[in-house]
């Protein structure tokens, strides 16, 4: 059987998501990925959503985003925004979840500034469906 843990080494995936659609990045986390969740200022509810919590936090978000490293930002303000984008910029995955027309109101739905500022370029292992811009 081969080893698996280093697959994705060396992607970055940044993950809007709360509750279950964040799941899906953290297999690309137990693959080697690293995974950024970026959370709203008040969090992701999932903490302290079910029991058992352990040291404050929920067994349900310790598994569901084990892996992953997470930063919160208000995307609602101009900061938050622009520091989204720049993270965006870094990476070669995006996975969002949020409403729809979430990221057009605030205008980032745009997959063509994506691909411009991807790192990785047209040749990119990893493609994002809707990537914010």
């Amino acid at each position: 059987m081969s080893d698996n843990k280093n697959l994705l080494s060396g992607v970055r995936v940044i993950e809007s998501s709360l509750l279950g659609p964040g799941h899906v990045a953290t297999f690309f986390s137990d693959l080697g990925a690293d995974v950024i969740k970026v959370e709203p200022p008040s969090g992701d509810y999932i903490r302290a959503m079910t029991w058992p919590i352990v040291e404050g936090v929920s067994l349900l978000h310790l598994h569901t985003h084990r892996g992953k490293k997470s930063i919160t930002l208000n995307l609602k303000s101009e900061e938050g925004k622009q520091l989204y984008k720049d993270l965006v910029a870094t990476a070669d995955v995006v996975v969002e979840a949020m409403r729809p027309g979430a990221l057009a109101r605030r205008r980032r739905s745009s997959p063509a500034p994506c691909r411009a500022r991807s790192r990785r370029g047209s040749s990119g292992r990893a493609r994002s469906t809707s990537c914010p811009g």
